[in-house]
């Protein structure tokens, strides 16, 4: 039993940690590099200028670096916009937006498999152990 419980909670718990998180919205806009870095450090990131599809220009980090100057770069920026310091993402690189259907189908088949799984372990060492306390003449 205690196997049971082990491998049906395991399970639950292995669907959790893959169901889909909500993710951060963004929004898509153009950025055009206006300081390029060096890809030395492991923090280097291009300094551009990013205008919103309302018409708005914000300057902002992009997250990667050696553009050339003047390039137009397709990215997406947080939606709403930080307070702080804007860090752009090239279009694409980052986690999607919305989860996929098959990403939930994937979790709660992990769940499903795990406690069939958990029954069958069970289901098995019943059998086994009773088997092996039948007196036989």
């Amino acid at each position: 039993m205690l196997l049971v419980l082990v491998l049906g909670l395991g399970s639950i718990g292995m669907g959790w940690l893959m169901w889909p998180s909500a993710a951060v919205d963004v929004r898509a806009a153009q950025g055009t590099v206006v300081q390029s870095v060096l890809c030395g450090p492991s923090d280097a990131q291009d300094l551009v200028r990013v205008e919103l599809l309302d018409g708005r220009e914000v300057n902002g980090r992009l997250d990667g670096c050696g553009h050339w100057l003047g390039e137009v770069l397709a990215v997406e920026v947080p939606d709403p916009l930080p307070v702080g310091a804007l860090v752009a993402r090239l279009a694409g690189t980052g986690a999607p937006a919305t989860a996929s259907n098959g990403q939930r189908l994937g979790a709660g088949g992990v769940v499903v498999a795990g406690i069939a799984g958990a029954l069958l372990a069970w289901r098995l060492r019943r059998d086994f152990s009773a088997d092996r306390r039948r007196v036989v003449p």
